[in-house]
This record gives C-alpha cells, sequence and structure tokens, in this order.
C-alpha cells in the first residue's frame, strides 16, 4: 500500500509462519537428569531407551496438563 503523505510502499499485512518442531530426545534425556539429581527420583534416564524416554515425556506432559487444569478449576471457583 502506498503512504499518501510520505509516497513510500507501507507493510500491509505481515505473513506468520507457525512449525511444530518435533521434540529433541537428547534435550528431553538433559532435562529428565536434571529433574531426577534435582528430586533424587530413582529413575535412570541414560540407561532408558528413545521409546522409553518418550512414555515418560507423555507421561509428565500428561501430569502438567491435570496441574494446568486444577489451577485453573481452582482460579474459576474463587471467581464465583
Amino acid at each position: 500500500m502506498l503512504d499518501n503523505e510520505t509516497n513510500e510502499m507501507k507493510l500491509v499485512k505481515k505473513k506468520v509462519n507457525e512449525k511444530s518442531l518435533p521434540p529433541n530426545i537428547d534435550l528431553i534425556k538433559i532435562i529428565l537428569q536434571q529433574i531426577k539429581e534435582d528430586d533424587d527420583k530413582k529413575y535412570d534416564y541414560d540407561k532408558m531407551s528413545d521409546e522409553e524416554l518418550e512414555q515418560e515425556r507423555q507421561r509428565l506432559l500428561k501430569e502438567l496438563k491435570e496441574m494446568n487444569n486444577d489451577s485453573r478449576k481452582g482460579k474459576s471457583s474463587s471467581k464465583m
């Protein structure tokens, strides 16, 4: 679009692309190892296969989702 005041081209729309990136298994291993060290859990993530790590990742994501849902329920019930 041409700006009438300056006679220059002006950006009207900006195209935004979002890409879904696959999880980086090595990054997941590092994060899980840090959790293990912090919490002294009995999981040995170094010895887990990629499949086992993916299952653990899914379990943790489910747990986070439940925690998020619980916190939202607490906020909505306090508004009533």
